[in-house]
């Protein structure tokens, strides 16, 4: 009977395990990222006798976890791709909301700006139309500021946070770096595989997955590695953690955090190379709507300032003096790259806009008036020129790399690393020691002190002017409304070879023109040359494309939910705990663990009967 009693206690065992194993994932049925769990009990090896094969009763072979690569796998990606567009949305709905908040105010101190030169145009005498237009642009000016401030609170938050991000991340790869070690030493002293150990690692992989996109790499020895930016770049890998770090960027003066990582034995820059987890969200935001909407505001600024100007030079005030600067002029800098070698720190790269340097005629402002071009004719090319570089304002960063043996600086946008190309197609170049017009601003090299081959720097012109945009001009009196004397000296039907002069006191021409900018198209110019948006569209432009941005996230937020509930849903049916299901389990195993008791207790019976008999 002893095989018998045998059988019956390796069954009790049995299935006292698997009720174990049954209580464990019921104890577990809201474990975040517990897997179900199941007892393998499988048939001995049967004995052999002289009337053939006898039953050796059943065990426990392992306890596996109910599980699959391919689901977790397809779970990891579709939650980086859900947090992205989650995180990008909660950003960009809050710029959305401060520029939705000032979009009204901006449009409409705008045009309280232009329809006070309208105003002054039709009355250009009176003092209290001339303060009107002051007071108007003062407005202008400080609700422009309000909201550049805004924005550039906002660059500050998204550096915190991509600090923060950072560590969440680090931490992450240090729990999964430490399981990976436990999981690796579990399976090498024995057979049966750490089921709960295996499910926190998991747990961890898809926590950091929460923060950045990531592939996990399954080894046979149990560790998984880990990499990022679609696999190029390892941060667990062959038992070697390399964590993220985020600092200031290679140009410090800008006031950037980037994410970098050891490569090679290098820091390397990998922002661009992360677009997955609310790391990638962060980054995309930042590139794809915060700076653009910086840009493309700036770009309107630097339009209001530069035509305002422009058309100032071209009249006299009250005094009969030549128009002075109406709001500063732009006037901006280069920033190094840490890594150059040369001397220059970038302060002697100087850009502003000054579309006729290269004409022979004096610069403006006119004074004083005696500093006027030779005729009107001259002057109103000049204009016409400036108006044209206008058009020509790109709403980019530029990065300048100089190049020792073409002693020159090649031009590249600093967003995308890409050429910025002439109307040829060729990369624009500009030689150390001259200046020239890039995209309707002015690059001035004459004085940048010694280079090296390699040396880098960046210029943000349009991001500039938020911070710049300032009236300058104070005196109402000084306001230029008169336009050129209509004398026509030699009587030959045309003002052109006329020397610039003021028309008569009460003239209004040349602020009737003023005002006539904000109808006029002046920016953005198609290939042919023609500028397709006014003052007020170029604003709208900007404020279009947040909220395109803000719209387009959503669509894919809700996809991407979409997407990442489907496969919880598939992962949840085949690994989930599902009580109905635990409790017949529990059920079925306490009777068999019972009928196991049975079968010991018979055997036990039939051996004292037995006993018994033999004694008698």
């Amino acid at each position: 009977m002893a095989d018998m009693l045998t059988i019956g206690s390796l069954a009790s065992g049995a299935y006292k395990k698997a009720i174990e194993v049954t209580s464990h994932n019921v104890a577990n049925v809201g474990t975040a990222g517990y897997h179900r769990q199941r007892a393998e009990i499988v048939s001995n090896n049967p004995q052999i006798n002289g009337t053939g094969f006898l039953g050796g009763g059943a065990q426990v072979q392992t306890v596996n976890r109910i599980y699959a690569d391919y689901l977790q796998n397809q779970l990891i990606a579709s939650n980086a791709t859900n947090q992205r567009y989650d995180q990008q949305f909660k950003l960009s709905k809050q710029v959305e909301g401060i520029v939705a908040s000032n979009d009204q105010g901006v449009q409409q101190f705008m045009q309280r700006f232009y329809d006070a030169m309208q105003n002054l145009s039709n009355d250009p005498t009176t003092n209290t139309n001339r303060r009107l237009l002051l007071d108007e642009s003062g407005n202008l000016e400080s609700h422009i500021s309000n909201l550049a401030s805004i924005l550039k609170d906002t660059q500050q938050q998204t550096n915190k946070q991509i600090e923060d991000t950072v560590t969440s991340i680090n931490q992450q790869l240090d729990t999964i770096y430490t399981i990976n070690k436990q999981v690796e030493r579990a399976l090498s002293s024995g057979s049966q595989p750490p089921n709960d150990l295996l499910d926190r690692r998991e747990k961890a992989i898809k926590d950091l997955s929460t923060y950045i996109d990531i592939k996990p790499y399954r080894q046979k020895n149990g560790r998984v590695d880990i990499h990022t930016a679609n696999g190029r770049l390892p941060l667990i890998s062959d038992n070697t953690l390399t964590k993220l770090v985020a600092k200031r960027s290679d140009f410090p003066n800008e006031s950037r955090t980037e994410v970098f990582m050891n490569i090679s034995g290098e820091s390397k820059k990998i922002s661009d190379f992360i677009h997955g987890g609310q790391l990638g969200g962060v980054l995309d935001f930042r590139k794809n709507m915060l700076d653009k909407a910086q840009n493309e505001l700036g770009v309107t600024l630097n339009g209001i300032v530069a035509s305002t100007n422009w058309q100032h030079y071209q009249g006299w005030d009250l005094n009969g003096n030549a128009g002075d600067n109406f709001f500063a002029p732009l006037a901006t800098n280069a920033m190094k790259n840490i890594h150059n070698t040369g001397a220059e720190d970038g302060t002697n790269i100087k850009v502003s806009f000054d579309p006729n340097f290269a004409s022979a005629n004096p610069q403006p402002p006119y004074l004083p008036p005696s500093s006027q071009p030779a005729t009107y004719g001259a002057k109103q090319t000049d204009f016409k020129n400036a108006l044209t570089e206008i058009g020509h304002f790109t709403a980019r960063e530029y990065e300048l790399k100089y190049r020792a043996g073409t002693n020159d600086f090649a031009f590249y946008d600093h967003q995308t690393g890409q050429p910025v190309l002439d109307n040829t197609g060729a990369q624009i170049t500009v030689v150390n020691g001259a200046q020239a017009n890039v995209e309707g601003l002015k690059f001035d090299f004459r004085n940048t002190s010694a280079l090296s081959d390699g040396d880098s720097f960046i210029v943000k012109p349009h991001q500039d002017i938020l911070q710049q945009f300032k009236k300058t001009l104070q005196d109402p009196n000084k306001i230029a409304t008169r336009g050129q004397s209509p004398v026509d000296t030699n009587n030959n039907g045309s003002l052109l070879d006329e020397v610039p002069a003021a028309a008569a006191y009460g003239d209004n021409v040349n602020m009737a023109n003023m005002a006539s900018l904000a109808s006029k198209k002046l920016l953005y110019s198609d290939t042919a040359g023609n500028p397709s948006e006014t003052l007020l569209g170029g604003y709208s432009k900007m404020s279009v494309n947040v909220g395109l941005y803000v719209s387009g996230t959503d669509i894919q937020r809700q996809a991407q939910t979409n997407v990442l509930q489907q496969v919880t849903n598939r992962i949840e049916s085949l690994s989930g705990v599902n009580l109905d299901e635990e409790a017949a389990n529990l059920l079925k195993y306490q009777q068999a663990y019972q009928a196991s008791a049975q079968i010991i207790q018979t055997a036990q019976k039939m051996f004292t009967t037995m006993m018994g008999a033999l004694r008698g």
